[in-house]
């Protein structure tokens, strides 16, 4: 539910500013770091970096500079055509750079929720913070007019905006619920029904009687005297959107990808970062510098991970199906639980840090990677590698398909008073029975089991998969890899089946 402006009054009277004169000296003011010459081309976007479009000239920082905290939001210091801009992190640290005026900070203070957001006022005389949780810090000259600290939120806020005479601002949460403080006014919200994915932030009108929301699938929401222009949710974008700005002279908007990828909307497209060479960091919010520019601000790493979708994800889906990965029935472009589980066992088996997203070194990895060599050199078998926790599915002594798997744990659990190791037993076995769905064992039920073991031993299909052994010694894998291993044909009784390797540290689960 969306709240107006008079409501938020009467019920957030209470709520104390946190101004400039309690925050202002907590740092000091923070120079900016790597400024490119005058002219430059655009440079690469690097992590911690800001590149700059069309007319905007770049202020840094290049990404050389180590930051606390990566950035999460940036805020055009003043009008158009103002060269200077404000960065903020999650901690609530901000950076100022060009003409931008440091005011203070939060970088020291103990927050109930992250920052999220940063807004300023048109004179670039101040800004506000605002946080997840709603709540709202002032700076400078910038007011404060209220704020969501200590209410009940049914989604978390992604972002804030000010209304172009700096009188009011906007919050919106992810749920696409707009608060209006000030002279902000509340026009609507699109209703829960309508969103295909989350909203991700929120840009004023020239006028402050309207604004746009921009959700993470490249939808838009125009209200008041905003006008719609277009939106992206016609097809599939490369990433999610990330951030949404427009100029103060009007035009239209722009909103901006994960990946870098700018879409204009009544105005120019000055480009985007990937045309400056690989995108190393993040986009995580886009600031206009005037109608014909426009700044993108760059935190971690960019990574493709779970709920995502797009031609991004395709591409990965592709890679690692070429190397033998099951990401599922087929390639989708949604980054779903089988394509976590792919990802797994690709991490795995290449040594890199197991954590089912697609960051840069494993994308990195992908490029070059060949496909996985199981133990056997010939004959048809099921291969359980214990040691790398993956299932390998051998053809001609060739890896046909490769499914992340979850052994026993090697540790003690107690069981009718007893106390059992959670071993998967190594060795050369066959398959011998099997059930055509849920099967109920006395340590659990099992999805369409193939026994392998006359002890209770199997292969099976388990809604928990983790990247880390986690049974009681059955070889579990996804409910969709079970599903596909029993429409080929891939384990069918008599079989081979070999488990060999020593099982990392685990957990039961």
């Amino acid at each position: 539910m969306s709240w107006g402006r008079a409501a938020l009054r009467h019920a957030l009277g209470t709520v104390v500013a946190l101004t400039a004169l309690l925050f202002g000296a907590l740092l000091p003011v923070l120079p900016p770091n790597g400024v490119p010459p005058a002219g430059a081309a655009p440079q690469p976007a690097k992590a911690n970096s800001v590149t700059a479009w069309g007319s905007a000239p770049n202020q840094g920082p290049d990404g050389s500079a180590s930051f606390p905290r990566p950035p999460v939001a940036i805020a055009r210091a003043g009008g158009d055509r103002t060269a200077g801009y404000w960065l903020v992190s999650d901690d609530g640290g901000v950076r100022s750079y060009g003409t931008a005026r440091f005011f203070g900070s939060l970088g020291n203070t103990k927050l109930v929720q992250p920052i999220v957001g940063i807004a300023s006022l048109p004179n670039g005389g101040g800004y506000w913070l605002a946080a997840a949780d709603g709540g709202v810090f002032s700076f400078g000259a910038a007011p404060f007019l209220g704020s969501l600290g200590g209410r009940h939120l049914n989604s978390p806020i992604v972002a804030v905006a000010a209304t172009p005479d700096g009188g009011g601002y906007w919050l919106v949460a992810k749920d696409g619920g707009v608060f209006a403080f000030g002279d902000a006014p509340y026009l609507g919200a699109p209703a829960g029904s309508a969103l295909q994915g989350s909203v991700v932030g929120i840009a004023s009108s020239p006028t402050g009687k309207g604004y746009w929301l921009a959700a993470e699938d490249g939808g838009v929401f125009a209200y008041g005297d905003a006008k719609f222009l277009g939106a992206q949710n016609a097809g599939a974008i490369p990433a999610p959107i990330s951030g949404i700005t427009a100029p103060l002279s009007g035009g239209g908007y722009w909103l901006v990808g994960k990946d870098g990828q700018v879409y204009g909307f009544g105005l120019p497209d000055e480009g985007s970062a990937d045309d400056a060479g690989p995108v190393g960091g993040t986009a995580v919010g886009i600031a206009a510098f005037a109608a014909d520019g426009y700044w993108i601000v760059h935190g971690e790493p960019y990574v493709t991970q779970s709920g995502e979708r797009g031609a991004d994800v395709t591409t990965l889906q592709q890679k690692l199906t070429a190397l033998g990965f099951w990401v599922g029935p087929a390639v989708s472009g949604t980054f779903d639980y089988d394509t976590t589980q792919a990802v797994y066992a690709f991490q795995k088996l290449q040594g890199l840090p197991v954590t089912g997203k697609a960051d840069p070194p494993t994308r990195e990895r992908l490029d070059k990677a060949t496909r996985p060599k199981p133990a056997s050199s010939v004959g048809d078998l099921i291969e359980v590698d214990k040691g790398h926790q993956v299932l390998i599915v051998v053809r001609g002594g060739q890896a046909q398909y490769i499914f992340n798997t979850s052994t026993g744990t090697e540790g003690p659990y107690t069981f009718d008073g007893k106390t059992h190791t959670a071993h998967t037993p190594e060795g050369r076995f066959a398959f011998f029975r099997q059930v055509d769905g849920w099967d109920t064992s006395p340590l659990g039920r099992m999805y369409r089991p193939k026994y392998f073991n006359p002890n209770g031993f199997a292969v099976h299909g388990d809604t928990f998969v983790p990247s880390y052994p986690a049974s009681h010694g059955c070889v579990r894998v996804s409910l969709g890899a079970i599903d596909f291993i029993w429409q080929q044909n891939l384990a069918p009784i008599g079989s081979q089946v070999w488990v060999y390797g020593q099982s990392p540290p685990g957990k039961l689960g």
